[in-house]
């Protein structure tokens, strides 16, 4: 479980509060963050993988305080909405390199991109990163990311189409999800939603959306689907 504890965040470069005493745990199993458009998901996410550390507040993992956690033991796949990668090597590369830092055999690792590669349609597996499309871009993040079994994943306005969750989500079966988006129609088991950096409803997907059919940004969310 991971549980929020009266966190605040502001950058020192600007004065605005990000996070304004959220609290809020997220569950084993499946999980949304719901929040409004440039509110914060990223900085969010930040927190989560100790990219950013909150301002004040706690972060804790079963019970750990995340800054007491080493990278190396997070186990937290994060997928953004725009991967990196390295952008001069090649698809086979790039999804085999997690297995590079962890000093697996080429040929093992090789083995596992080259397989990899073929599930996820890439059939030049020379071609360079910085040459995909956007959708090839997260298909390659897919790919990568599959190669070593994670605790925790962490999809930061990942999907472009909420009928794709359920794929994607299926691809790393018994993991912890934490959805962050801002779009209703994602929303999937235990959901939070957060309004101006703090949390107003903590439930189910279907009791989420009802619990702020008055946020202006929700129902324009909820609009644009119609």
């Amino acid at each position: 479980m991971i549980e929020f504890k009266d966190v605040h965040l502001k950058y020192h470069y600007d004065e605005f509060e990000v996070l304004k005493g959220a609290s809020f745990c997220l569950t084993d199993g499946l999980n949304t963050i719901l929040c409004d458009v440039q509110s914060g998901k990223t900085s969010l996410c930040k927190l989560l993988v100790k990219q950013a550390e909150p301002t004040s507040g706690q972060i804790l993992l079963d019970g750990q305080s995340l800054s007491g956690i080493a990278h190396a033991n997070l186990d937290i796949l994060y997928l953004p909405s725009k991967p990196v990668f390295f952008e001069r090597k090649s698809i086979l590369y790039n999804i085999e390199y997690p297995l590079k830092l962890r000093k697996f055999p080429k040929q093992v690792r090789r083995g596992e991109a080259m397989a990899l590669a073929e599930r996820f349609g890439f059939e030049n597996v020379g071609c360079k990163a910085g040459k995909l499309s956007s959708e090839q871009r997260k298909k390659l993040a897919l790919a990568r990311g599959m190669t070593v079994a994670r605790r925790i994943v962490v999809w930061d306005d990942f999907f472009d189409d909420a009928a794709k969750v359920d794929e994607a989500l299926a691809l790393f079966e018994g993991a912890t999800h934490v959805i962050v988006t801002s779009d209703a129609s994602q929303a999937r088991g235990n959901t939070v939603v957060l309004d101006g950096g703090v949390t107003v409803f903590c439930g189910d997907a279907a009791g989420a959306v009802k619990a702020v059919n008055g946020l202006q940004w929700l129902c324009n969310s909820l609009r644009s689907e119609q």
